[in-house]
């Protein structure tokens, strides 16, 4: 007989050892988050069901098993980086997202190695529906490359903001042409604008062979060439706030879309171009891929690297319009002091995630950056999260336990975990339940 599976639909779910004669559970030895799979054992009573979940057998109540997963983020600890992976749906009418992927192999091995190792096992293969690159940072996009090398891996489609960066030591373009490390820049009514995109893999392939490109960009247009040759890669794509929503569709009875906010472009000469901040790495970073992701009543913000210059350029644009408004957002740059409280107040979210690590030059998460986030907010008890704060070491170990964020969202109801350093009352997890998600 063919293993059957469940997923949990509740919030969560209490796991116990056993049912007393009495009818009722005993003993709790875990805690399962909404959307999670568990297996079907033969095993039932009344009310209960037997399941195996995360190596663990237990009694778990029939009511919250069913078949349709919610959306899932993981907002996985890469360090000092981003990258989460989203989940929403199952395989038939479902997508799985990757919205950055840090500068390490933390998101490729969190992949391969827990989230999708039963497909890797049994040598299935996993696709991805979207990847957004939010900038070409190496912290937002390094990690990645394994991934798209891995032929373990069919992906629909890689977003990106159309900036490449150079190496102007290696470039042989007179100065007039490539003036900054992300090309040409130029003056047009008094504002400087950068003019060197690239829309396509076509586009991209071009600017490389005019040389000067960064090795590790090279690298990874490598590996999207590869994957594109060897048909896992569906295309490779710019965008920017003129994309709008990119993806609308019902699932599991809740409407879900993707809405581009950012980079806010301009067209001069009938070509895009983009607002040239303060100098190059507030260009590029503050040129960030904006996300807005709804679903159903729910909404989730992910902003990149965005700075103060990026920000004002944004509220500028919408005027009096906020489309930024979230339930959850991930905190712009990893928590560093470059934000404006105006933003912060237009986003206003009930939860914020920072992804930081412990480069200690950074000094991220910055103070100013989690005070504001407690202090814009809709919530009269405001979450802050943070994937280097819940990073830990295992007890008379030094192996790292990884400081990942869970989110879970049924289209109403949310729910947030982080892991504890030790377990305590049968659950490993340390709650945040929809009382924080309501005003």
């Amino acid at each position: 007989m063919a293993d059957i599976y469940k997923v949990i639909i509740s919030l969560y779910a209490d796991v116990y050892k056993n049912i007393g004669a009495d009818g009722k559970p005993k003993g709790k030895n875990n805690t399962i988050l909404m959307g999670s799979f568990v297996k079907l054992l033969p095993e039932d009573n009344n009310n209960w069901q037997k399941i195996l979940a995360f190596g663990k057998e237990g009694w778990i109540d029939k009511t919250s098993l069913g078949f349709s997963p919610a959306l899932k983020c993981f907002y996985v600890d890469v360090g000092q980086g981003d990258g989460a992976l989203l989940e929403v749906g199952n395989d038939e009418n479902g997508l799985k997202i990757i919205i950055d992927g840090g500068p390490n192999d933390n998101l490729s091995n969190y992949l391969s190695k827990w989230q999708y190792k039963y497909y890797f096992d049994k040598n299935i293969k996993v696709h991805l529906d979207y990847i957004f690159i939010s900038h070409f940072d190496k912290d937002h996009y390094q990690g990645l490359i394994d991934i798209i090398n891995d032929d373990h891996y069919t992906i629909g489609t890689i977003y990106h903001n159309g900036i490449a960066k150079f190496n102007n030591k290696k470039t042989n373009f007179p100065k007039q042409e490539y003036n900054t490390e992300l090309g040409k820049k130029s003056k047009h009514n008094g504002e400087y604008y950068l003019e060197t995109t690239f829309n396509t893999l076509a586009e991209f392939n071009t600017l490389k062979e005019k040389g000067g490109m960064l090795d590790l960009q090279e690298k990874f247009l490598n590996a999207v060439n590869t994957a594109t040759s060897q048909g896992r890669l569906g295309d490779f794509v710019r965008l920017d706030h003129t994309n709008g929503i990119i993806s609308s569709k019902s699932i599991n009875n809740k409407d879900f879309k993707i809405e581009i906010l950012g980079p806010v472009t301009s067209k001069i000469d009938n070509k895009v171009v983009y607002k040239y901040f303060d100098d190059e790495a507030h260009t590029i970073n503050g040129h960030s891929i904006v996300l807005k992701i709804t679903y159903g009543n729910r909404s989730f913000l992910y902003g990149g690297d965005l700075n103060i210059p990026a920000e004002d350029h944004l509220l500028e644009h919408y005027n009096t319009s906020n489309p930024f408004e979230v339930d959850v957002a991930k905190s712009c740059h990893h928590g560093a002091s470059e934000f404006t409280t105006a933003f912060m107040a237009k986003v206003n979210p009930y939860a914020t995630v920072i992804s930081s690590g412990d480069n200690e030059s950074y000094s991220h998460p910055r103070a100013d950056a989690i005070g504001c986030a407690g202090k814009y907010t809709k919530s009269k008890r405001p979450l802050v999260f943070s994937t280097e704060l819940a990073r830990s070491y295992s007890e008379g170990s030094t192996r790292v336990k990884y400081g990942m964020i869970n989110m879970r969202c049924d289209g109403d109801n949310i729910i947030m975990a982080q892991m504890k350093e030790a377990v305590s009352s049968g659950s490993v997890w340390d709650l945040y339940e929809q009382s924080f998600f309501n005003e």
